[in-house]
């Protein structure tokens, strides 16, 4: 399948290796051949025969290649079934396809989707006080029926 670069801000061929970069797309870049260095992306799309090894941060992100080192996204991740990520990975969200392999610590920030999140000490707090006024006011009512 031909690929078309005129709809990215920026493209890297098949037979392209770029080392030592430092770049800042505002827009989409589509990977084709390898990066190695610093990526700030809006839209970043790493081809079946891309990689892209380096620190990686944007909004959007779709992968059916390699990519490795960190990966930081605001927005939506997804990895095709081709899909290989070894690193840091964080993301807002994530779609993964049968296939993709994703190794390294992997996280997100779900605190942006909850109000507040549980905290389990605060709950058995609460819970053993509950319990406690339970019992209290059930000696009051003995107390007072004697």
């Amino acid at each position: 399948m031909a690929q078309n670069d005129s709809g990215y801000e920026f493209y890297v061929g098949p037979a392209t290796h770029l080392e030592g970069a430092s770049l800042a797309i505002d827009g989409t870049a589509r990977i084709d051949g390898k990066i190695v260095g610093k990526v700030a992306v809006k839209h970043l799309i790493v081809g079946p025969s891309g990689c892209v090894v380096g620190d990686i941060s944007g909004e959007t992100a779709e992968v059916e290649g390699t990519v490795e080192d960190s990966l930081q996204l605001s927005g939506k991740l997804t990895v095709c079934a081709s899909g290989r990520i070894r690193g840091n990975i964080k993301y807002g969200s994530i779609e993964c396809m049968e296939g993709a392999k994703l190794v390294g610590e992997i996280s997100t920030d779900w605190e942006g989707s909850f109000a507040e999140p549980p905290v389990v000490s605060d709950r058995l707090e609460a819970f053993t006080a509950a319990v406690t006024n339970e019992s209290l006011d059930v000696d009051v009512v003995e107390d007072k029926g004697l």
